[in-house]
């Protein structure tokens, strides 16, 4: 409570009261009265003054505990999230931990909650959207191809709208994946082409009748212009190499292509 009043509620009225004792003394009970008066009243507002201050003073202090213990956890939470961000595999990430350090960034969303952090969790909102795009990577079980990443209207998104050139919190994870996203998502549309040239050639070579005429040496490249779309594709890795089997249905016979890094190695009729 502020001196002034403390005053009012106390000093001041007591003041009043001795002065209304002399009048009362005096026998002067008309102003002995007004001054009980403005003793009770002067005493009324100092204690409504006082109310008021230490209300307002309570108040203060618990917004302050609130905005302290807030703080606190949110910079928890981010932590949390950050360790969990910085142990994640893009090969295969664990869809839970994604999930969780998704959750655990959800109020950062709130730019005036940031800005009340004054720079305790630098970076929140990148990290937000790296773990969002984390999860659609982990959806896809250590599985994701070019095309998936090409049909992903969603991870493609939060990508394309990450900074270029970010160097903030965990820019040596965040800057390679979104570099890696763009390029699965560039090869994926270079195979869109190249399916439709094939497509395309495939369909001439039909027309003047001819059918196949890849042999081992060839690229994989041109086994869908001479065979058009595979029936299935099945891929292994053997001694650091890829290998591929094409299997085409022509005319109620099967055909199989077979490829090792690209090359076409046998053509089973």
């Amino acid at each position: 409570m502020s001196l002034f009043a403390l005053c009012l509620l106390l000093v001041c009225p007591v003041l009043l009261l001795l002065v209304a004792v002399r009048y009362f003394r005096l026998h002067n009970y008309r102003l002995a009265a007004v001054f009980i008066l403005l003793a009770l009243s002067v005493g009324f507002i100092g204690g409504f003054k006082g109310y008021g201050e230490m209300d307002s003073r309570t108040k203060n202090n618990t917004a302050s505990t609130f905005e302290r213990d807030q703080r606190e956890n949110m910079t928890q939470r981010y932590q949390q999230a950050v360790d969990i961000l910085s142990q994640l595999n893009f090969n295969h990430p664990d869809r839970e931990k994604t999930e969780e350090a998704v959750h655990l960034l959800q109020d950062f969303r709130d730019e005036k909650m940031v800005e009340n952090l004054d720079g305790a969790c630098p970076d929140a909102a990148m990290l937000l959207a790296y773990a969002e795009a984390m999860d659609q990577v982990a959806s896809y079980r250590g599985r994701m191809t070019n095309q998936d990443v090409h049909a992903d209207r969603k991870l493609l998104s939060i990508v394309q709208d990450m900074p270029a050139g970010y160097q903030g919190k965990l820019a040596e994870k965040i800057v390679p994946f979104q570099r890696l996203i763009i390029a699965m998502n560039d090869e994926a549309e270079k195979e869109v082409k190249l399916d439709k040239e094939n497509a395309q050639k495939h369909a001439e070579n039909l027309s003047q009748g001819k059918y196949g005429g890849i042999r081992p040496g060839d690229g994989e490249d041109n086994i869908t212009a001479a065979f058009g779309k595979p029936a299935r594709v099945s891929e292994t890795s053997e001694g650091g190499q890829t290998l591929k089997q094409y299997v085409f249905n022509h005319n109620g016979k099967s055909i199989y292509v077979y490829t090792k890094d690209g090359i076409v190695t046998d053509v089973s009729m």
